[in-house]
């Protein structure tokens, strides 16, 4: 007897079937598991009350407890409900740590100066401004395709991509031309001792000298046939009259920090429709991958781009990005793609673009319109909860709040700022009325001034 009642000393139950249906009202539910606890405080997750943290390069450390595949990041949303401060904030955030560096594409402001002005001149940063012909107060900068800290192969590929944005694609025959007029201006800088610039090759295409394609001699009438699409390209890149004329021709610009830990390019002067944008757009990419990223180092970098259509609905611009964000691990980039509608580009015909979208691990979503809202969230599959979320831009996904789609894990994230971030951060002071009342906390901010204690 004694024996029995040893095995029985342990009872067992029947096992309970039920639908989730029924579970959700015995358990109550639980946020979903909170991301590592390492890195900058963005605000607080919604369902759980929990503070949010994020840091890409964190994240991407085989210590993290969800790793990342990259460090890139998608913010998408309507026009009002936080993407601007979001990014604002989490610059300001980071800068505190000592290995971190930013380059931010400034594409939107007023009164003629771009929304990141009073950040940066806060912290002691001069915004790098360009415009057409130099301006005329003289404030504006150049940025040279063939400055000599470009490798050849890639100075090449941007004069492919700058003449491609201005004509359209290039024919083998243009091709060739180009690329003898590249080996001839450079030879002809050499020469003489100075840097190569635009000029050059406007001379060189447009007075070729004959060039060998194999075995095949190529005469100076074949080379100007076949260069006429490049050599009118380069007319509207050099000439004095036309309005590209001052952003690319002749060396750089001296002056430019580059070591600074935060560097602020002002393209609010330039327009958002026309060769421009998307023509500065090819040059900075690869200029600031061998001008700003120094190989070996232990900086993290990120770069943060406004109006990122800009490069995305522009293939040989898109061309240009997907290597550049491609080997972001290897380089120590985090690279931001700021949009408002992810709808208006054509994915599906651009796969450099798609290639990008497809390399962010975090996508940040604000309020959309259903239809946008129905777009996004099929492209980047999200769960019915967040489909539904985006949409609802009066609770749900209100202003600062947004669906965090960090690797496979999804959040509702409302994102808190100090006062003074939201004074530096505030881009609606002529949409509305100065109000008064309670305040959140003040947080001191660190000066980017050299010798700045």
């Amino acid at each position: 007897m004694l024996e029995l009642v040893r095995r029985q000393s342990q009872t067992r139950r029947r096992s309970l079937r039920t639908t989730t249906a029924t579970a959700s009202g015995l358990y109550p539910a639980v946020g979903a598991p909170s991301s590592d606890p390492r890195g900058v405080i963005i605000g607080r997750e919604i369902y759980s009350g929990k503070a949010y943290i994020y840091d890409p390069f964190i994240l991407y450390d085989p210590s993290a407890r969800e790793r990342l595949p990259s460090g890139h990041a998608l913010v998408l949303g309507k026009s009002g409900f936080g993407k601007s401060s979001l990014e604002k904030c989490y610059v300001l955030r980071q800068l505190r740590f000592r290995d971190r560096s930013f380059c931010v594409l400034d594409a939107q402001g007023e009164d003629g100066v771009g929304e990141w002005d009073s950040i940066a001149r806060t912290l002691g940063v001069t915004p790098v401004r360009l415009v057409y012909g130099g301006g005329e107060d003289g404030e504006g900068v150049r940025l040279n395709p063939l400055d000599p800290r470009i490798p050849g192969q890639y100075q090449f590929k941007i004069l492919c991509s700058m003449v491609e944005i201005i004509g359209g694609p290039l024919t083998s025959e243009s091709e060739f031309a180009l690329s003898v007029a590249h080996a001839a201006a450079q030879g002809r800088a050499v020469s003489e001792e100075r840097v190569a610039v635009l000029s050059d090759i406007h001379d060189a295409l447009t007075n070729p000298e004959p060039a060998m394609l194999g075995r095949r001699r190529v005469g100076a009438e074949d080379m100007v046939r076949w260069g006429q699409p490049a050599s009118l390209a380069m007319d509207q890149l050099c000439s004095p009259t036309r309005d590209l004329a001052g952003l690319f021709n002749g060396p750089t610009t001296p002056g430019i920090d580059l070591d600074a830990r935060l560097i602020v390019f002002d393209l609010t002067r330039l327009p958002r429709e026309g060769e421009a944008m998307p023509l500065l757009m090819s040059v900075i990419g690869p200029w600031l991958r061998y001008a700003w990223i120094t190989p070996g180092d232990s900086i993290k970098r990120t770069l943060i781009v406004e109006e990122a259509w800009h490069i995305l609905s522009h293939r040989p611009v898109a061309r240009l990005f997907e290597e550049f964000v491609r080997y972001g691990r290897r380089l120590g980039l985090s690279f931001w793609a700021i949009l408002h509608h992810l709808g208006d580009l054509m994915v599906d015909e651009a796969p450099e673009a798609a290639a990008i979208l497809k390399l962010t691990a975090t996508r940040v979503l604000y309020h959309m319109d259903k239809a946008e809202a129905d777009i996004t969230a099929d492209y980047l599959q999200l769960p019915l909860w967040a489909r539904e979320a985006l949409v609802d831009g009066a609770s749900r996904c209100s202003p600062g709040r947004a669906v965090w789609q960090v690797g496979n894990r999804i959040h509702l994230v409302e994102h808190i700022r100090s006062a003074t971030e939201s004074e530096l951060t505030n881009t609606n002071r002529k949409m509305t009325e100065a109000t008064s009342g309670t305040q959140a906390p003040t947080a001191p901010l660190i000066s980017m001034r050299k010798g700045a204690a």
